[in-house]
């Protein structure tokens, strides 16, 4: 049986406190209200750390920021729910949904492979998709651990 998540929920699964009581209160994975809650570290301040995950971060206008955090389903636009190309996911490193997008635009073609050994990873891990690192080296007919040396950079 499926957890109930937040909007739904309003108790923290852990603490049993209030769950997005306001707008600008943490839900975290739909269960949690905090990081302590959900059993993960303080989510990095700064988009252009390098321990911050890509998963949590995009690049535009030759910088890195944060991509924008919704606390359930029903905050992501019509509009972006409604556009097959992208998707959402649960962020492990600060616990919130992420849209992700399958469609490259006119300006990360340009910018793709400037630097292959910054934005091979980049283009390794959107492509992949929902896919597991062993989905894609069977396939590829490679070894697991070569995909993710080749993601990671």
């Amino acid at each position: 049986m499926a957890e109930t998540l937040f909007p739904q929920r309003q108790r923290c699964k852990t603490c049993r406190g209030n769950l997005g009581k306001t707008v600008n209160d943490p839900v975290l994975f739909g269960l949690y209200c905090s990081p302590k809650c959900a059993g993960i570290a303080e989510p990095s301040a700064n988009a252009g750390y390098q321990g911050t995950p890509r998963e949590c971060r995009t690049q535009r206008d030759g910088g890195w920021f944060f991509k924008r955090r919704y606390r359930s389903e029903g905050e992501i636009p019509d509009k972006i729910r409604d556009d097959p190309s992208t998707n959402w996911y649960w962020c492990g490193h600060c616990g919130t949904l992420h849209v992700g997008h399958t469609r490259v635009g006119t300006a990360e073609k340009f910018r793709m492979f400037e630097d292959l050994g910054e934005d091979l990873p980049d283009l390794l891990v959107k492509l992949r998709g929902k896919a597991t690192l062993k989905q894609v080296a069977e396939v590829a007919g490679i070894r697991p651990i070569r995909l993710k040396e080749l993601e990671t950079g």
